[in-house]
């Protein structure tokens, strides 16, 4: 049997459109039920190589879209525009639960990006408040310096202009 025969997406029980993410965790949710090591059942080693054979193909791209170019159509439960057979209530339980399963994966990662998101945003606002913190002292320090010269250059002004009177008055 070719690998166009054999459909990939059906083994690891992921849609013909699912994400490379989807397909990597269906993948390894099959392979922690049907590796050998935890599974006793006569088709555990049968399985686990199908499972295998299907990720390698699906999980990298190019042998992935070679894959889908040569086999037959398979969109919306129909194969070549003929409807396909219904799935066990089984397969239908077993689908199900996997769905739940990312979909709440799916939904962790979505708040731990909404999490973090506001965390960079908490980050930048206190980086925000430092900024202008320091722009308000080094204004303040620039003021201060700019009133110590104002007064020093007086002071100068001052003693210059005695100066020059006592030199006025000697003369």
């Amino acid at each position: 049997m070719s690998a166009s025969d054999k459909n990939y997406y059906e083994i690891i029980q992921v849609d013909e459109l699912a994400e490379g993410a989807v397909i990597a965790a269906a993948y390894k949710a099959l392979a922690a039920k049907y590796h050998p090591d935890r599974n006793t059942s006569a088709d555990a080693t049968r399985r686990m190589q199908a499972l295998n054979e299907a990720y390698e193909v699906l999980s990298d791209p190019h042998k992935r879209a070679d894959y889908d170019r040569q086999r037959p159509l398979r969109r919306n439960g129909q194969a070549n525009g003929y409807p396909q057979p219904a799935a066990s209530a089984h397969a239908s339980l077993t689908d199900a639960r996997l769905r739940e399963r990312f979909e709440r994966m799916a939904q962790r990662i979505r708040e731990v990006q909404e999490k973090s998101l506001q965390q960079i945003q908490a980050v930048q606002d206190r980086s925000a408040q430092q900024i202008r913190d320091i722009q308000e002292r080094a204004a303040q320090q620039i003021k201060a310096i700019q009133d110590q010269t104002a007064q020093q250059i007086r002071e100068i002004q001052q003693r210059t202009a005695e100066q020059i009177r006592g030199i006025q008055e000697g003369l």
